[in-house]
């Protein structure tokens, strides 16, 4: 069994891709960066859960897929090998990420490098655990 977190949110693309931009993506979609050195992956990269949006304006996570990890370096796998041949590509935007822990959520962003990075995401209102369930919950204070 591993940890699941769920992605929410769209890359989009900072121009409109050609076919052959959109080829080229699709070869690294859905494959390992483990079984591909030569893209330097690192970090806790695996398996780069991410499809082309349904109208071609970015990139989305793949929703059928489980246990997503080191998706910020899977995504600069995708910049800097894409960039090898169109120098301009690039992606903007944030997908916002929410692990199976309630407190673990934070950001994957674009930044103005071209690189995606991880930031975190603070919890607003008071934690509060559920004597009978043991979950964790936020509980905004009512303005007074």
């Amino acid at each position: 069994m591993g940890y699941n977190t769920r992605f929410n949110g769209t890359l989009t693309f900072t121009s409109e891709p050609s076919a052959a931009q959109l080829a080229k993506l699709n070869t690294f979609l859905g494959e390992d960066c483990r079984e591909h050195p030569e893209w330097n992956a690192g970090g806790k990269a695996s398996y780069i859960d991410l499809v082309i949006a349904r109208d071609f304006s970015g990139l989305e996570w793949d929703t059928g897929t489980e246990k997503t990890y080191g998706l910020e370096e899977s995504v600069n796998v995708i910049v800097r090998e894409m960039r090898k041949e169109w120098p301009s590509f690039g992606l903007a935007g944030t997908l916002i990420a929410q692990g199976e822990d309630f407190d673990d959520r934070w950001a994957l962003v674009m930044g103005e490098d071209g690189f995606a990075s991880r930031q975190p995401i603070a919890i607003a209102g008071n934690v509060v655990q559920c004597p009978h369930c043991k979950q964790k919950f936020a509980v905004e204070s009512a303005a007074s």
